[in-house]
């Protein structure tokens, strides 16, 4: 390997290195404005809530407040340094023993349960190319078979991010941030 493609490679594992502690240090924000503010905005990245949220949708996740988790919500969860959204599908145990089971739509396993303190807050509203989405719809027969589908052929999430890519093309001025 030459000199240069060596120097290459180390300022591109520096990058990477250096990328971590910045991702890090921006979940542990998020936490700490939904703590003291109770309101965060971010935008999804994932594909794992299909067809709920898609990536490149804006997410309003609230401090959940004197309303406990129920089945049925979508919410923000940490996970050691990872953050993810995911739905709850069961809630096993009481008081301070309760456990959360979560899943991502598009997927086929549950998560391994949570306990409370690891879900900081449920996501209250979805805005797909500036408009809001009725988080509501999704409890619908319809949306829970296409969900359903989604988690058991590939092909049905591959055909749903390829309608959502062509639509944000089409429409210009639409932005991946939350406004």
């Amino acid at each position: 390997m030459s000199l240069q493609s060596e120097k290459l490679l180390s300022r591109v594992a520096s990058i990477e290195v250096a990328a971590r502690p910045r991702d890090a240090l921006k979940r542990e924000l998020a936490a700490e404005i939904l703590e003291r503010f109770s309101a965060l905005r971010f935008v999804a990245y994932g594909s794992s809530m299909l067809p709920s949220i898609y990536p490149g949708d804006c997410l309003t996740v609230e401090s959940f407040g004197s309303l406990a988790p129920s089945c049925g919500d979508i919410v923000l969860c940490r996970r050691g340094d990872q953050f993810c959204v995911h739905r709850i599908v069961g809630i096993s145990g009481g008081g301070a023993d309760r456990q959360y089971i979560l899943r991502g739509d598009a997927l086929v396993e549950d998560d391994p349960p949570v306990a409370i303190r690891e879900l900081l807050g449920r996501v209250t509203s979805v805005l797909r190319r500036g408009r809001p989405l009725d988080l509501d719809q999704g409890k619908g027969i319809g949306h829970r078979l296409l969900r359903s589908m989604v988690r058991r052929l590939n092909v049905v999430s591959a055909v749903l991010l390829s309608l959502a890519r062509k639509r944000l093309i089409k429409s210009a001025a639409v932005k991946t941030e939350c406004a």
